[in-house]
């Protein structure tokens, strides 16, 4: 494996105040559907038994004119192979990414919207687990850190003293389902602020909303802070009347969204108004593939190494 080119923390920040970057798409039920990782083995040891296809998935995103691929990491559990999960987790991404992407270190909940408050000795248990993960990460080489699909503030707080300790930047995106606040009550705006105060370097909203649902909790967030935001939205359209894909939650029932794939035409309008937005960074979440980061990419003005036919999509201010 070549040797990793390092990308400064504070290089990622000043990126950003360039112009949008681009984000990868979702690859936890992505690796499922390939049949790379399995829900009764757990999907992110997919790392260990398959990486070739893990590997794979992220050259498809880095050739689609992704600009930050996020090392396989969401949803580990502890267990005794932990370590060596993460360490080729960030390995994998760094080898597809090259020297012109950022690799993204990935916390997921520990909680999760099982524990809507959190009493003293979830708070220790709950930050010697983020603690542990941040550490796995960062000594395998990531250039920041992507805390998503947190249900509250309260939660995605206690990791952020350790990315800060690590010098890492930390994108912190809060989840909604069929209400506009967190499991802790917080609205857009206020928990937006929240994780500013608490030391969150970027700030948005990820999972269970396509962009229809998700984009105005980001324009929410966009009023209430100057930090800059991220986005990013499921790739399934709602079922009539929802305000959140209900069964990207429900255990059994996320297998009933794959006939509702957005089109590669609505992810590059998406893309093209979270550009208009002012969003910072534009990622995807669940059912987002490779062909709807390049459609994002062609509509931001991005490069792509492997074009698409021309499509016409409206060219975004990046």
């Amino acid at each position: 494996m070549s040797e990793r080119v390092v990308a400064l923390p504070q290089d990622f920040l000043k990126r950003l105040e360039q112009g949008p970057v681009l984000g990868d798409g979702g690859y936890f039920l992505e690796l499922e559907r390939r049949c790379l990782g399995s829900y009764r083995d757990g999907i992110p040891l997919a790392v260990l038994d398959h990486p070739d296809g893990v590997r794979e998935l992220h050259r498809e995103f880095a050739r689609s004119g992704a600009e930050v691929l996020q090392a396989m990491a969401w949803g580990v559990r502890q267990f005794d192979r932990e370590a060596e999960l993460h360490r080729t987790a960030v390995a994998l991404a760094r080898e597809a990414a090259g020297p012109d992407r950022y690799v993204a270190g990935t916390l997921s909940p520990y909680f999760g919207r099982t524990r809507p408050r959190l009493n003293a000795a979830d708070r220790r248990e709950a930050a010697a687990f983020f603690d542990r993960r941040v550490g796995q990460q960062v000594s395998a080489g990531v250039d920041l850190f992507i805390v998503e699909t947190f249900h509250t503030v309260a939660e995605a707080s206690l990791a952020l003293p350790f990315i800060k300790q690590a010098g890492i930047p930390a994108v912190v995106t809060l989840t909604y389902q069929e209400r506009n606040v967190t499991r802790d009550g917080l609205s857009p705006a206020e928990g937006a602020r929240q994780l500013v105060d608490n030391g969150a370097d970027v700030v948005g909203v990820n999972c269970h909303r396509p962009p229809q649902t998700l984009l105005p909790l980001a324009r929410a967030m966009r009023a209430a802070v100057s930090a800059p935001l991220c986005v990013q939205p499921t790739a399934y359209e709602l079922e009539p009347g929802a305000r959140y894909n209900r069964e990207i939650a429900e255990p059994g029932l996320w297998t009933t969204v794959e006939p509702r794939v957005l089109s590669r035409y609505t992810a590059a309008e998406y893309a093209t108004e979270a550009a208009g937005v002012g969003i910072e960074f534009i990622g995807a979440c669940c059912g987002m593939l490779p062909y709807h980061i390049r459609a994002m990419a062609d509509a931001l003005g991005k490069p792509v190494a492997l074009p698409d036919r021309e499509r016409e999509y409206a060219v975004g201010s990046a």
